[in-house]
């Protein structure tokens, strides 16, 4: 059983309850004198709260979509070199693909890919969400009008993942009607895994030493994958973050104007945030080499941006405020600022129709 999984909150409440319940009940019957038994009563009450606090946790985690297993957990994350599918062997989405997918209330399909990209390395997860109108193409064999639609990459904040835009932010939901609403351009939605380092904050960058190169991986490896999934769409793509997500949005759409057109950055920060644990050294290098003022210099068209922020988010809006202050000559900004809301996709979820409206 997943961490996100009902059955597996369940069993921690059902756990909690009867222990609680049992310990409450037979207390009498429990108690004997001396140190062995105290020692047993203890470890029960200890037991009690332990499993509440796991219940809680685990509640949590399932509402935010914070950790998929175990292994993301425990911060070793998930090894897929042995299971992901070389780009040479990618194929065409078929019929057959989509059966496998997930079948969304909507009537869209959202298929898991595990892949290795070719230009990072990366071996990992990424969901193709296709509308209903896409899969009649399949299902038919006819060819896609690519003009038809639009691509919009979807980043979560860290930690967190993919399947957390389905489970919390009810992203089916809000492209199905984005999409009955603009019936020329319908969405496409890319949905990698941003966090690739288990509970290592990579902030998408490409950081030396050995790690998992992030930005590759999100930039050029994920046009390499749709292209092989769905034919090449000579087109811009739009970018989509939340929290951490929103710095990578922002950064990316700075960065690769030749991949991106648009960027929606929703409690996002423009910065690099690694970890305060990190060697001085690094965190230098990293406001160095991603400074975003040096790419926003090099634009030869203005980059348009979607910034959303909330007043009761501090390190959010007091990062946003601080960009927004500064000269953006080659940006083309709009900002929507939330009245009150923390930092949690609760807040979020209210925005998205805005958000995608500005697309």
């Amino acid at each position: 059983m997943g961490l996100i999984d009902f059955k597996t909150l369940a069993l921690a409440i059902s756990l909690t309850l009867i222990l609680t319940l049992g310990t409450a009940l037979f207390w009498k019957r429990i108690y004997r004198k001396g140190f062995p038994n105290l020692f047993l009563r203890l470890f029960l009450i200890i037991l009690c709260q332990v499993l509440a606090i796991s219940s809680v946790g685990l509640a949590v985690n399932r509402s935010n979509g914070f950790f998929e297993t175990w292994s993301d957990l425990f911060g070793s994350g998930s090894n897929y070199t042995s299971v992901a599918t070389t780009d040479s062997q990618l194929a065409r989405i078929s019929s057959a693909d989509i059966k496998k997918g997930t079948h969304l209330p909507s009537g869209a399909v959202a298929i898991r890919d595990v892949i290795t990209g070719r230009s990072s390395g990366v071996s990992n997860m990424v969901y193709l969400y296709l509308p209903k109108s896409a899969l009649s193409h399949v299902n038919s064999g006819t060819a896609f009008d690519y003009a038809h639609y639009q691509v919009v990459e979807f980043l979560t904040g860290f930690p967190s993942q993919p399947v957390m835009w389905f489970k919390v932010m009810q992203i089916d939901k809000e492209i199905a009607n984005y999409n009955a609403s603009h019936p020329t351009r319908e969405i496409i939605g890319v949905f990698p895994q941003i966090n690739l380092a288990g509970n290592y904050d990579l902030e998408c960058m490409d950081l030396p030493h050995g790690k998992p190169k992030a930005e590759t991986w999100l930039s050029t490896d994920m046009r390499a994958y749709l292209d092989k999934r769905l034919g090449t769409m000579v087109q811009k793509w739009s970018l989509l973050g939340l929290s951490t997500g929103g710095w990578c949005s922002a950064m990316l759409s700075i960065k690769h104007p030749d991949l991106y057109s648009k960027a929606i950055s929703i409690a996002g920060y423009y910065r690099p945030a690694l970890p305060l644990t990190d060697p001085i050294a690094l965190q230098n290098w990293a406001k160095k080499a991603y400074a975003l003022d040096q790419f926003e210099k090099k634009l030869t068209q203005k980059m348009r941006m979607y910034l959303v922020a909330s007043l009761g988010d501090r390190y959010s809006i007091k990062e946003t405020r601080k960009f927004l202050a500064l000269s953006h000559p080659n940006l083309d900004i709009k900002y929507h600022e939330i009245k009150s809301g923390g930092h949690n996709p609760h807040v979020w979820v209210a925005v998205l129709k805005p958000a995608l409206g500005w697309l």
